[in-house]
């Protein structure tokens, strides 16, 4: 059991929001250069068993020149109208995979698809296939492009002088679906049969064993998108292959404690795999592995919109931001985009568009920053509009605001793109404000930008506590660590009755100021502090020196004894945590 300082400190929360605690409960990344290839021989060791690649599966067999797509339950040929002269379309071939030789749990082979460009640009672009199509093909053209021939990702591709790789999902214990079919595959049963050893391997064999027919080397750069189940291949399979130099999932995966918050369902078990979603690396753990050493690049693409999985305007900020900064000197380079444009499970036209400009590293960037601090009570304002440019610094003509989280007292203008509000007053806890907003352009240059609002206090807050009638504790302005401090300053912190002197100073719970004085404190003593200037300045652990403060009344009556109501804060002594009551549990405040 804790000991607290007695009894509870009361206050009125003008806005304040109580985090949710997602963020805290994503691990810290463990990967960089110097162990990204222990890591990644770790990975494939869970994976396939052992940490040699499996480059010796090949396909069985390869059908060259093919003129119809399998399982596709649509009469004619898909791709009629972009084969060359028409289109860039030279030939497709088809490529015979087997899982296993049990055709009792695999009963049909994989079939994968390779569309050669007649002017090409020497470079291979993966399509991998979510769950519910039975050739990659067919999703293109019934999920993406609508049902409309020849669909949307392939072609495009295509027309852009890429050779292109189109694999689906395996299924377990069943024959490949007609079309597109969101119903049985079998995937956990793969899981929960115990059949094979290291089941999740299966979902990377038929890729594998067609890179290795194709030759990674035969291509300048090999770059890879996928949908859905396809996402979650294209999330996990450049941290496995480093010949994947640049990845793309769209709606395929989150952090497990983002997933598991938003996303409670268990969902398919390749997804949620405990040996390696959990046991070693999670899933921004595996974004920042797909583009370390060597050097890569990954763009996620997740639709706010979304009916299955992975929506939403806010589970990025959980996780983007970390992976950013744990690449910052690698070379590596990671990129969010939440595409707003359509209500389905699918990869768009913007989202697609959005792919294309960052591989031409044509991307938005803000001149400045907003702001990250303001004093409780002040105006809050920035123009969004004024600072987005091109990465040539041109502005765009006509761009797009979206604020994807804020607190209650900040709005955007979407005409203007100016951020502006009135910062509550009123809160002895500083709490800082978490805000995201994305801005683009019509070409699909963008910027989605996360922050954290630190609130500043109008002024200190003085207190005392029950029972420690010649100790005080100050609140400082701004809610951040401080450094050890020096009894040096003691002098400058001033009383209003001169008889009343600070004897020593000190840290106390990282945040707070413990001051003792010379005598008992009364009702009518107040204090200020002058050490600005100070050579043993009290300093935040940013470096930043406290502000210098005018006489501020000691709230003697702050802390009451056993009194605990919705609003009260309590400083446990054990885990050196200040508390907050929400009216049923104490919860941490500490950031």
């Amino acid at each position: 059991m804790g000991k607290y300082i007695s009894g509870c400190i009361f206050f009125i929360f003008f806005g304040w929001l109580i985090p949710d605690g997602v963020a805290q409960k994503l691990s810290p990344i463990k990967i960089n250069v110097s162990n990204a290839a222990a890591y990644r021989d770790s990975l494939k060791l869970k994976i396939f068993g052992t940490t040699d690649f499996p480059y010796n599966i090949i396909p069985d067999s390869v059908f060259t020149n093919v003129d119809s797509i399998d399982h596709f339950n649509y009469n004619g040929f898909p791709y009629t109208s972009i084969r060359y002269p028409s289109g860039n379309l030279d030939s497709i071939d088809k490529l015979l995979i087997t899982l296993d030789a049990n055709q009792v749990y695999f009963p049909d082979k994989v079939k994968t698809y390779l569309f050669h460009p007649h002017n090409s640009n020497g470079k291979l672009f993966i399509y991998h296939a979510g769950h519910c199509a039975g050739v990659a093909p067919a999703e293109d053209v019934i999920i993406n492009n609508k049902d409309v021939f020849p669909g949307l990702v392939i072609p495009t591709l295509i027309a852009q002088g890429y050779t292109v790789l189109a694999v689906p999902m395996l299924n377990y214990k069943t024959t490949t679906q007609l079309g597109v079919y969101c119903g049985y595959d079998g995937h956990n049963d793969l899981f929960t049969d115990n059949v094979y050893s290291f089941p999740l391997q299966y979902f990377f064999k038929p890729l594998i064993a067609s890179l290795n027919l194709l030759g990674r080397s035969n291509y300048s750069a090999i770059y890879m998108t996928g949908l859905s189940g396809g996402g979650w291949v294209t999330s996990v399979y450049p941290a496995i292959d480093t010949s994947i130099s640049m990845s793309f999932p769209v709606a395929g995966s989150w952090p497990m404690p983002v997933r598991y918050k938003y996303y409670p369902q268990l969902g398919d078990y390749e997804q949620t795999y405990l040996p390696v979603f959990t046991e070693l690396l999670d899933y921004h753990e595996l974004y920042t592995l797909a583009c370390v050493a060597p050097a890569r690049k990954m763009l996620q693409v997740n639709n706010r919109f979304d009916p299955c999985c992975f929506s939403g305007p806010v589970a990025h900020i959980y996780y983007a931001d970390s992976v950013q900064k744990a690449l910052v000197g690698t070379g590596g380079l990671y990129k969010f985009y939440l595409d707003e444009t359509d209500t389905t499970h699918s990869i768009t036209a913007k989202g697609l568009q959005v792919i294309l400009r960052f591989i031409a590293n044509e991307e938005g960037k803000l001149l400045s920053l907003p702001e990250d601090s303001v004093t409780n009570g002040m105006e809050y304002f920035y123009n969004i509009n004024n600072n987005f440019r091109t990465e040539n610094g041109t502005q765009p003509a006509a761009v797009k605001f979206s604020l994807l989280r804020s607190p209650s007292w900040l709005t955007l203008d979407p005409y203007s793109g100016q951020l502006e509000g009135m910062v509550p007053s009123g809160s002895v806890i500083a709490h800082p404000d978490t805000i995201s907003f994305k801005v683009e352009d019509l070409s699909g240059r963008f910027v989605v930008y996360n922050y954290q609002l630190t609130r500043k206090r109008a002024s200190p807050y003085f207190f005392t506590n029950a029972g420690e009638d010649s100790v005080i504790y100050m609140l400082p302005p701004y809610p951040y660590s401080l450094t050890a401090i020096s009894n040096n300053i003691t002098s400058s912190f001033q009383f209003n009755n001169q008889a009343l002197q600070a004897t020593a100073v000190s840290v106390f719970n990282n945040p707070v100021i413990k001051i003792r004085v010379n005598r008992l404190l009364q009702e009518t003593d107040s204090l200020s502090y002058n050490g600005f200037y100070h050579p043993d300045a009290i300093r935040y652990s940013n470096g930043n020196k406290i502000e210098n403060v005018g006489l501020c009344k000691i709230n003697l009556s702050a802390v009451k004894n056993n009194i605990a109501v919705a609003g009260m804060i309590r400083f446990n002594t054990s885990t050196n945590k200040f508390e907050f009551f929400n009216g049923v549990t104490w919860n941490s405040l500490n950031r």
